[in-house]
Formats: structure tokens, C-alpha cells, sequence
């Protein structure tokens, strides 16, 4: 039977509470052997009220990497949509999966109403905290610090609050009620309790940050925590068990809720009916700020001994992110530029990296003046650097298959990540990454990633102003119509082929071109027509005599090309053959008028090469010499009257 597979998308793969949805998402599919694939960006979404909203170019550069869900092989979507920076990406996948037959969950998302839905109950977590305070500590004056006013998690949290208050008869007091903005604020909301001269028994944050600037307020203003005060955070974070004292808080069933999308599609797939709305309960952990705890059991060697591991890692990361710098700063090709993320792939301990790019994004850019508005993700991309695999650099393979190598049929389930690589408005393409773990990358690991997408668009951005320098070079020495070079571009490059002559013991020959009876032709059959016999008879020459030959445009109906040769009669060889192909055309062109050119031209050995001026007078006269004799050729034959 076929190994189901499930997407997770998610905004925020480094961080904490999202990673820990993620871990438990993968160790249900590991128990169940379904692989994983995880769709993350690592631009966070704005705080609620935020002033400040993300550009237009980062939220398509980021959500761009959704598009690269391969609906055909995925069974199962999960959906972090709190998380999602772009609310339009959500029904866009749900819409999708829809007309693919795929059942798609949301996790901890009361916004958004999908297939299934996972919600992570608030309500009941601070319930048990303040009732916990309230019936086993005994305190009736308790404060709150919300995040911001009319925000769904502070007013849920608020409102828990003052539900447990009221069940015990204790008045809700609205200068007991401030605002931290989940943030540092709650530092200045603690500063003004203490200066309303009514120290509360305690103070119920609404998240574990805005416990511990609390704790350092009143640590700072000579109150113990808990003797004096008790102090109690909401969601769990990894540094409650960090800080000093440890912190009591509520943490919401992250990992659970992960396991329990896994059992869901299991039972889904099996044809089984599945509510449509599930909620799971957060827990109390009692710590030492309320006093459960006693502070003895927590050594301040074991918080600064931490506290001195990560900053030993942030050095060791720092490092790392300087030498892709320089690498950077050293790199001529675009592969030296992605070689510099194998420190990277160590430091994170992924076990494989495929740096993935756009083929049009690798390979260059479009014309001058061409439109080559937002592009995203293309039917094909490149594979610009491996680590832990043995893919070649520029190894081609369809975006449907993700990575350029079969990761989905092996004996164990897989577990992939990809994130999004771009540069101002321009997309570049993904890392596809399979990590040893899911947790404890932080924000040091989307650093790494933003830094390498800028240092690779740089490096694409710094190669097309090269591309764009030689393209205008060249229209400066090119004629528009007929892309021959024009008498610029002559006289700049003239003389490489007298010195290629003169190397090589060789011919310089000048050769004129006039085309004949150009007037009438566009007297008689319109400026198209004469523009027509412009390109045929440009065409003819430059297909006619050699490819190094510098072939010139020199006025309206002139053409004037400077080549070198081995033989004296290699020139009429090439006239001949300039004739053969406008007779050619003229004959199977259809056309009204004939095309035709009078060529003249002066040879001379490269050892005896004095002036190039006189070549080309003498090679002009020449021409019309042969120009003259046609004239007279042509009124001989017609008939007397």
C-alpha cells in the first residue's frame, strides 16, 4: 500500500510554539509512517495593531512558496493559519485541495473555518490559573497585564479572568486591568501597580514574555517573587524553565494538538466520521513564581550557565554568517555563492540541503525594455548546490517532484521543509532541507536563510547590470533593422581583424555593398517593401562570407564588411554566394520586385597593409564600377522602340 503523504504549511517554522505543532505533526506521522512535507516562510506576521505591515514583494516573495505544493501526491493538508503572513493564501490551498479531493485541517485558527478544525482552548488554560490562585493559594487581589485591547487572545484570557473572580465572589477592579502589548509594556504596567501604592498578591500575565519584563520590574523595585508577589505567564515557552525564578504558566497542547491531526486524517482516510471543530485543553504548570516550587530547587548557576551556551551559539552563528559574507564577497559564479551554505547545513545539523533556483533567474535576464513583471516558481528548476546528496550542480528537474532526487518511496517516511528564496520583487527559488530536528533553530536560523537569498540576489542582481552594460554596448554599435553592426561598431572592432590577419599571414579584404534599384522599390511598393529588401540583402551578406567578418550597415542601401582570408579569390567566392541567395529568395519570395546588390572590393596582403581609409575608397569605387556596368547592361537589353 502506498505511503500517505501531508503538507503543513506554516509561517514560522523557527518559532517556538509553531515547531512544536510541527513536532508533534512528525512524530504522529512517523508513528504512523506517513511522510511529511513542511511548507514554511520565515518572515513573521505583524503584532496585532502593529503600525507597521509587511511590503507587497516580502509577502509574495514568501507566500510564493505554497505554490510549490504538488496537490497530485498529497493526501492530507495541515494549515497553521494564525501563523500565515498572506490570509489569501489559506482559501487559496483550501480551494485547491478541494478540487484535488484532499482533506485539509487547521490548527489553532479560530479565524479561519476550514474542513477540520483544531483549536487550542485559551479560555479553560487561564481558568486554571487564576483558579489555581485563587482556591489553593488563597489570594483575592490579583492583577492582570493583557496584550492589546480588542485583541481575540487577550479579551478570551480577560475574560477567563474575571469569569474566576466572579464564581468566587472577588470584585473585578478595572485598575487591577493593564495593557503590556505582549511586549516590554507590561515592564511600565507593573512600574504603575506599584506606584498605585496597592501591591496586588499577584499578577496573571497574558503571555510568558510579559511575565518575565514583570518579574524584572518588580525585582528591580526590591519585591520577591513569590514571597512578595506571585507571577504567573501564559503559553509555555522553553525559557519559563530558564528564568529565575522558574515561571507557573499555562501551555497550550501544541504537541498534542499535532498528534491529534495525524489520528484525525488516519481516521479520515479510513472512512471515518470526524467532528468538524476539535478542541483540546491547555495544562497548568506550577513553577517557582507561584510558589509550588520552592526557589531551592532551581540554581541561578544553572539559568546564567545556559544563558552563557546560547550566547557561546550565537558566536559560533555569527561566525558563520560572516563567512558567508566574505564568501560571498570573493564569489564569481553562483555556485561559489550557494557553496557557502554547507557551514550552515552543519551548524543546523540538517541532514540534506538542495538550494533550488528559477532556470530564468541562473541562466540571465530578458531583453532591454521587455516586461518581465513578478515571476514565481517555474515548471522546471535547478538545482544549484546539494549537501548530504550527490546531485550535480546545475542538475535540471520539474518543481512537481519538489527535490531532483526520489525522497518520498524509501524505507523510511520522509520528512522535507522547503523555504522561500527571493530578492526585492524578483524570486529566486527554495531550500529544501531535511532537518534532524524540529526544534531549536530560532530565529538565528531564518537569519541564515534571509541572509543567503540576499547574498544570492545581490549576485544575480550584480550579473544582469552586467548583461544590461553589454546590451546597451550593443545597441550603441548595432543598426536596429538589421542587427549588422553600423559604422561604430566598424571602427571599433576594424582593426581585431587586421590583427587577426596579421597573425595569421592573411588577406584583408574591404568589401562594399550597394543594394540596386532600392527607390523604386519603395516608390512603387511601400517603405515595408523597401525594408524588406534591406534585411534580405543584409541577411545574404552576413550568411555569405565569414562569421568573424565584421559585416556593417554604413548608410540607407550600403554595406560595408571588413574580413580576412587565406586565398585572392576567396572574395568573388563570397560575392557569388551573396548572389546565389537573394536569386534563391527572389524566386521563391512571390514577390513583385526583385532584390539584388552591386559588390565591389580591394585585397590586400596584411603585410602590406598601409591604410584602411584607402582601402575603403578603393573598395567603393570598385563597387560602383560594378554598380555603373549593371546600368549598362540593363539599358542594352531592353528592347528599341
Amino acid at each position: 500500500m502506498k505511503r500517505k503523504t501531508i503538507a503543513v504549511c506554516v509561517t514560522g517554522f523557527n518559532r517556538e510554539n509553531e515547531s512544536r505543532i510541527i513536532n508533534g505533526i512528525r512524530e504522529g506521522c512517523l508513528k504512523h509512517d506517513i511522510n511529511l512535507l513542511a511548507f514554511a516562510t520565515m518572515v513573521k506576521k505583524p503584532e496585532f495593531n502593529s503600525e507597521h505591515g509587511l511590503p507587497e514583494n516580502v509577502i509574495l516573495g514568501e507566500s510564493e512558496i505554497f505554490e510549490l505544493i504538488n496537490y497530485g501526491i498529497t493526501d492530507g493538508i495541515i494549515i497553521l493559519g494564525e501563523s500565515i503572513v498572506d490570509e489569501r493564501v489559506i482559501s487559496s490551498i483550501h480551494k485547491k485541495a478541494a478540487e484535488h479531493g484532499i482533506p485539509v485541517m487547521n490548527i489553532n485558527d479560530p479565524n479561519h473555518t476550514l474542513d477540520k478544525n483544531i483549536i487550542l482552548s485559551d479560555k479553560i488554560a487561564m481558568e486554571f490559573i487564576v483558579r489555581h490562585l485563587v482556591e489553593d493559594h488563597g489570594l483575592k487581589k490579583i492583577n492582570f497585564i493583557g496584550g492589546f485591547p480588542g485583541n481575540l487572545q487577550t479579551e478570551e484570557r480577560l475574560n477567563a479572568y474575571k469569569k474566576i473572580l466572579t464564581e468566587h465572589n472577588i470584585p473585578i477592579e478595572e485598575k487591577r486591568i493593564a495593557y503590556g502589548g505582549f511586549w516590554k509594556k507590561s515592564y511600565d504596567c507593573t512600574e504603575e501597580f506599584i506606584r498605585s501604592g496597592d501591591i496586588p498578591e499577584a499578577i496573571v500575565c497574558a503571555s510568558d514574555t510579559m511575565a518575565f519584563f514583570c518579574m524584572d520590574a518588580l525585582k528591580n523595585n526590591g519585591f520577591r517573587i513569590p514571597e512578595d508577589v506571585i507571577v504567573t505567564g501564559f503559553d509555555g515557552i522553553s525559557d519559563c524553565e530558564a528564568y529565575s525564578p522558574t515561571l507557573t504558566t499555562a501551555r497550550l497542547a501544541f504537541q498534542e494538538s499535532g498528534e491529534k491531526a495525524v489520528e484525525l486524517f488516519e481516521d479520515i482516510w479510513a472512512g471515518k466520521k470526524v467532528d468538524d471543530t476539535i478542541y483540546i485543553d491547555s495544562v497548568l504548570i506550577r513553577q517557582q513564581s507561584c510558589g509550588c516550587i520552592s526557589t531551592d530547587s532551581h540554581s541561578h548557576l544553572d539559568f546564567y550557565s545556559e544563558r552563557y551556551g546560547e550566547l557561546n551559539i550565537y558566536k559560533e552563528f555569527n561566525s558563520h554568517l560572516i563567512n558567508l559574507n566574505t564568501i560571498f564577497a570573493n564569489s564569481e559564479t553562483s555556485a561559489e555563492v550557494y557553496s557557502a551554505a554547507q557551514q550552515g547545513a552543519n551548524f543546523f545539523k540538517l541532514d540534506k540541503l538542495y538550494i533550488c533556483v528559477c532556470p530564468e533567474v541562473e541562466n540571465g535576464i530578458s531583453k532591454i525594455g521587455e516586461n518581465n513583471g513578478y515571476r514565481g516558481i517555474s515548471e522546471k528548476m535547478l538545482c544549484m548546490y546539494c549537501f548530504g546528496g550527490n546531485v550535480p550542480v546545475n542538475t535540471e528537474f520539474r518543481a512537481a517532484e519538489l527535490v531532483p532526487e526520489k525522497f518520498l518511496e524509501g524505507e523510511k517516511a520522509a520528512f522535507m521543509a522547503f523555504t522561500p528564496l527571493y530578492f526585492k520583487d524578483r524570486f529566486i527559488g527554495y531550500l529544501a532541507y531535511q532537518p534532524s530536528k524540529v526544534l531549536g533553530y530560532g530565529d538565528p536560523f531564518a537569519t541564515w536563510v534571509l541572509s543567503l537569498a540576499n547574498n544570492a540576489g545581490s549576485f544575480y542582481m550584480k550579473n544582469e547590470l552586467g548583461f544590461v552594460v553589454k546590451e546597451l554596448e550593443n545597441l550603441y554599435i548595432r543598426d536596429p533593422l538589421t542587427g549588422l553592426y553600423n559604422r561604430r561598431g566598424m571602427e571599433k572592432l576594424k582593426y581585431e581583424i587586421i590583427e587577426q590577419a596579421k597573425s595569421m599571414k592573411e588577406y584583408v579584404t574591404i568589401l562594399c555593398a550597394d543594394i540596386d534599384n532600392l527607390k523604386p522599390i519603395n516608390d512603387n511598393f511601400g517603405h515595408e517593401a523597401g525594408d524588406n529588401a534591406i534585411l534580405r540583402t543584409a541577411a545574404a551578406i552576413n550568411f555569405s562570407v565569414p562569421r568573424d567578418s565584421v559585416c556593417t550597415r554604413t548608410g540607407g542601401d550600403e554595406f560595408c564588411v571588413i574580413l580576412h582570408h587565406k586565398n585572392e579569390d576567396d572574395v568573388d567566392r563570397y560575392i557569388s554566394e551573396i548572389d546565389k541567395a537573394l536569386e534563391k529568395y527572389n524566386s521563391t519570395g512571390g514577390l513583385p520586385y526583385k532584390i539584388g546588390c552591386s559588390c565591389g572590393y580591394y585585397s590586400i596582403h596584411s603585410d602590406s597593409l598601409v591604410s584602411v581609409d584607402s582601402m575603403m575608397i578603393a573598395a567603393d569605387e570598385n563597387m560602383y564600377k560594378v554598380k555603373a556596368k549593371k546600368k549598362t547592361i540593363r539599358q542594352s537589353a531592353k528592347p528599341a522602340e
